[in-house]
């Protein structure tokens, strides 16, 4: 009898671990908040981005690699605040605000981990870039899994393509739309489709489109670490002058290829790493041919 006991002690403690389990899985942010889905009203979020973009050589409009004769880094950084303002979590609003340091360092083949440190010896620049709202809704209730954000940046610091480009001095329009797809119960596939307008601040520039596509698939081991690939392509199109006449069409191009990882560090805050390779690009202008280093923090509450 004290043995039929223990065994239903056993069966009720396992029962428990199972559903426990299973509630971790349910309220994991990870699992819960794809870049598609929104944020519940009154939940609010925070996100810290750093990317940094490092090439040592460029590739021009027949896609040929040309050296340079420094390296040249861009630290970029994204801070987004956001919160659910609607009983249905289908609208969200937010305010995004973006750093840069550049760092052109005379020594093509030095550490792009310097750009995070003072330098007096080569050209360097920090600056507070833009400033701007956003949005992000779900335009169709039945597909929750398909959402559209809306951002329009503000340019802050002046001057800051000259007299080397440190981060993009102009208005910026940012529309982004994300899908995804859960395939099973450790693999999604998300889908991404951008129109990033920028809007020129001064005479002697002039307006360009992008419109990046991306894809990302994603395996879940468990619900608190994800693992992704990712591909990206990026066409840029706008005015391109060849002294005789003007003609609008593409301009340049990438093709970025990457990996990275997601871990849920406590309920609240999570961590990204991942890294790109600019494996392909052309450009009239000349095209990066670089890689890049991402690390992310997100915390919901």
């Amino acid at each position: 009898m004290k043995m039929n006991r223990f065994y239903q002690f056993l069966a009720v403690l396992l029962c428990y671990s199972i559903t426990g389990f299973a509630q971790d899985e349910e309220e994991s942010n990870i699992l819960k908040y794809t870049p598609s889905v929104l944020l519940e009203k009154g939940k609010w979020e925070t996100i810290s981005f750093y990317n940094l973009y490092t090439q040592n050589q460029g590739r021009n409009e027949n896609g040929d690699n040309f050296k340079f004769n420094e390296r040249q880094t861009f630290l970029n950084v994204m801070y987004q605040f956001t919160i659910g303002v609607s009983d249905n979590s289908r609208f969200n609003i937010g305010i995004d605000v973006n750093a840069n340091k550049s760092l052109y360092d005379g020594d093509r083949t030095g550490n792009p981990f310097k750009v995070l440190l003072f330098d007096d010896e080569n050209f360097s620049r920090t600056v507070i870039s833009a400033i701007g709202p956003r949005i992000k809704f779900v335009p169709f209730e039945r597909i929750g899994n398909f959402s559209i954000q809306t951002t329009f940046l503000f340019p802050v610091a002046r001057d800051m393509e000259t007299p080397r480009f440190t981060a993009h001095d102009r208005y910026t329009s940012f529309t982004q739309f994300f899908y995804d797809h859960k395939i099973n119960q450790k693999w999604r596939l998300f889908l991404e489709a951008d129109i990033l307008y920028r809007i020129k601040r001064n005479s002697d520039q002039v307006n360009f489109l992008r419109l990046p596509v991306s894809a990302f698939l994603s395996y879940f081991p468990n619900s608190k670490i994800t693992v992704f690939g990712f591909s990206q392509y990026s066409p840029r199109y706008e005015s391109i002058s060849n002294e005789v006449d003007e003609t609008y069409g593409l301009s340049e191009y990438f093709v970025q290829l990457g990996f990275g990882a997601k871990y849920q560090w406590s309920k609240r805050l999570g961590v990204e790493l991942s890294y790109g390779n600019f494996i392909a690009s052309r450009g009239v202008f000349g095209a990066g041919a670089g890689y890049s280093m991402n690390l992310g923090f997100r915390y919901i509450r």
